[in-house]
């Protein structure tokens, strides 16, 4: 039964961290007033809490945790696990920090972490897993070196990059390639296939243009800077370093979901 107890926990804890609190909380009063029904009824119940597909379906999927993994922890046993999950969300979230981060022209008095500093940091501070996720490489060494240091570590790589094939040839150069032997060798990477992409009325498909970088979906930053040198030394380029909270473990879940779902597909270079 514990084992059982502290399966229910961990799914509540993965919800409370995907959720907003309201829906979260929604979930757990309806599960309350449920009590005594059956499963059927108890299931439809508690997805009225929120019109939201994507909600409804992380709804959904607790349910089948709850009832496959810990069948014999009650209504009152998930509701409390939610709630517990709730709370320490809560407070994590109010531990959250977030820093500016600049490459740019110094301005006296608005210190600013840099670029280059930020993104290492999130690759040195790694231990489990870490997601990056850039429209362009070239020519980072430092930033491959960090990378390779991860793997050696342990840590599971995962990068996700524009291509010249999916994108129509509009990158000038194989960003896979740039990365590296040592990089390709030890990471994960993935591209946005041309045929998942969406495409306008003249023919032009989507690009993959986000960067950021996720550790341990714990400490999350997100830039304008693409994975070049211009971009870490002589751009101009703003983003945050975030540290804590539901944001590092939301942006990772959404680009393991498209792992899982095949949105985005892992390539050998």
């Amino acid at each position: 039964m514990n084992a059982e107890l502290a399966r229910l926990a961990d799914e509540a804890a993965a919800l409370a961290a995907a959720l907003p609190p309201a829906v979260l909380r929604g979930l757990a009063e309806a599960l309350m007033q449920t009590a005594g029904e059956d499963a059927a009824y108890l299931r439809h119940q508690a997805l009225q809490v929120t019109p939201h597909p994507h909600f409804r379906a992380l709804l959904g999927e607790f349910l089948d945790a709850w009832q496959r993994g810990a069948p014999r922890a009650g209504v009152e046993a998930c509701a409390a696990a939610l709630l517990a999950a709730l709370a320490a969300t809560a407070r994590a979230r109010q531990e959250q920090s977030v820093e500016l981060v600049w490459t740019g022209p110094d301005v006296a008095g608005m210190p600013l972490r840099r670029t280059d500093q930020a993104l290492l940091e999130v690759i040195d501070t790694a231990q489990r897993s870490l997601l990056i996720v850039s429209f362009a490489v070239y020519k980072v060494p430092a930033v491959a070196e960090a990378i390779v240091r991860a793997a050696v570590r342990g840590v599971a790589v995962s990068i996700c990059l524009e291509a010249p094939e999916p994108s129509d040839q509009r990158m000038g150069y194989d960003t896979i390639q740039a990365l590296g032997p040592q990089v390709q060798a030890c990471a994960a990477v993935y591209v946005w296939p041309r045929e998942r992409r969406p495409v306008d009325a003249h023919g032009n498909a989507g690009l993959l243009h986000a960067k950021c970088a996720v550790a341990d979906e714990r400490m999350l930053f997100v830039s304008s800077a693409n994975l070049t040198e211009h971009a870490m030394n002589l751009n101009m380029e703003l983003g945050v370093l975030i540290q804590g909270g539901r944001l590092p473990a939301s942006v990772a879940r959404q680009f393991l979901r498209m792992l899982e779902v095949g949105i985005l597909r892992r390539v050998t270079p």
